[in-house]
């Protein structure tokens, strides 16, 4: 194969033929909403990898006018059921839209399992306003936890359903070549020994979540939780 070749692996059944239920409330959702910019610019926003139509919901609860692209026809189906504007895209080619279609990104959730990432980075850029905000989550695959488990031997547990595995500066260096800038940071994560001192993993069956600084993302952040804004 000749290695300057523009050619991805072929997308999965599985993944055309998904059907995901209308989420809103894990963990990166709570804390990506509570940086849910309101609406300007034109108020159109555009949810990539929309799924089952929950983030699309909240836009629109917010004020934003929400148009819905995902690779599965039934997400797209139950986004138009919905009353959403919504188009089957693949990520991998270009968006079906005009430059400066719209003032906001939802890209939740996303960015870990596109082979061309950086392709589609440079697309949410082209379509985006100047001033246009992005409001992105993607697993932090440097996380201690990630950490302790290669040095198990262990393969992240999402190898094969995720294809990319972002840590904080190959992330921010290439969502800022295409001119996307960290504005405001929420992301969340787990600290050592917490839940054994405080006995809450015991008590709950869950992890204690916590807000992860800015400085101290690399090490500590389970998901990035980033508001990005086009230079």
């Amino acid at each position: 194969m000749n290695p300057n070749t523009d050619s991805i692996p072929a997308i999965s059944q599985e993944h055309i033929e998904a059907s995901r239920a209308f989420q809103i409330g894990q963990q990166w959702h709570k804390f990506a909403f509570e940086m849910f910019p309101a609406p300007f610019g034109n108020h159109r926003l555009l949810d990539v990898g929309c799924g089952g139509g929950g983030v699309a919901a909240k836009a629109t609860a917010l004020g934003w006018t929400a148009t819905g692209i995902d690779i599965a026809p039934r997400n797209v189906d139950s986004l138009r059921n919905m009353g959403f504007d919504a188009e089957v895209v693949d990520l991998n080619g270009a968006l079906p839209f005009p430059d400066r279609s719209f003032s906001c990104v939802t890209f939740i959730e996303v960015a870990e399992h596109l082979v061309r990432a950086e392709h589609t980075f440079s697309e949410i850029s082209r379509v985006l306003i100047p001033g246009g905000k992005v409001l992105l989550t993607t697993p932090n695959n440097a996380s201690y936890r990630r950490r302790l488990k290669a040095l198990k031997g262990r393969a992240p547990d999402d190898e094969g359903y995720h294809y990319r595995f972002w840590v904080k500066k190959q992330l921010e260096a290439k969502l800022a070549k295409v001119g996307l800038y960290m504005k405001r940071s929420n992301s969340y994560g787990y600290l050592p020994l917490i839940d054994g001192i405080t006995l809450y993993k015991i008590m709950t069956g869950k992890h204690r979540v916590f807000r992860i600084a800015h400085n101290f993302e690399p090490l500590f952040a389970d998901r990035f939780v980033w508001l990005l804004q086009k230079n």
